[in-house]
């Protein structure tokens, strides 16, 4: 269940949801990093993970609760990713059918 001091967070907005994380938890931990939510420009910053050899991006509404079963969001993936290798079949085992996932392929370019 998410909660923070008792207070539970299912139905609080994502981007209070973020803020409440980076109150708690510093960026000058090397294990985790506290990304700022994008609003435009999602087909660059998807060609810059492209461009950088990650496993893609993750598109959530900022307004939206997380509540089980009903949570909304696409993970645009990266197929060119170089460890996907047996990743997919242990990230679909761990999700079962809850995940939905738009597979997006990416042009990479020199530079």
């Amino acid at each position: 269940m998410l909660r923070i001091d008792g207070e539970n967070l299912r139905y609080v907005p994502l981007m209070e949801r973020k803020a409440k994380l980076r109150a708690l938890v510093s960026n000058r931990n090397d294990h985790v990093l506290n990304c700022d939510h994008v609003e435009t420009h999602g087909e660059k910053l998807f060609a810059l993970a492209c461009k950088k050899d990650m496993e893609g991006i993750v598109a959530k509404r900022k307004y939206d609760p997380y509540i089980v079963g009903q949570v909304q969001w696409v993970k645009i993936r990266n197929t060119a990713y170089s460890q996907w290798e047996g990743a997919g079949e242990t990230m679909r085992a761990r999700a079962g059918s809850r995940s939905r996932h738009l597979y997006v392929g990416c042009v990479r370019g020199g530079g």
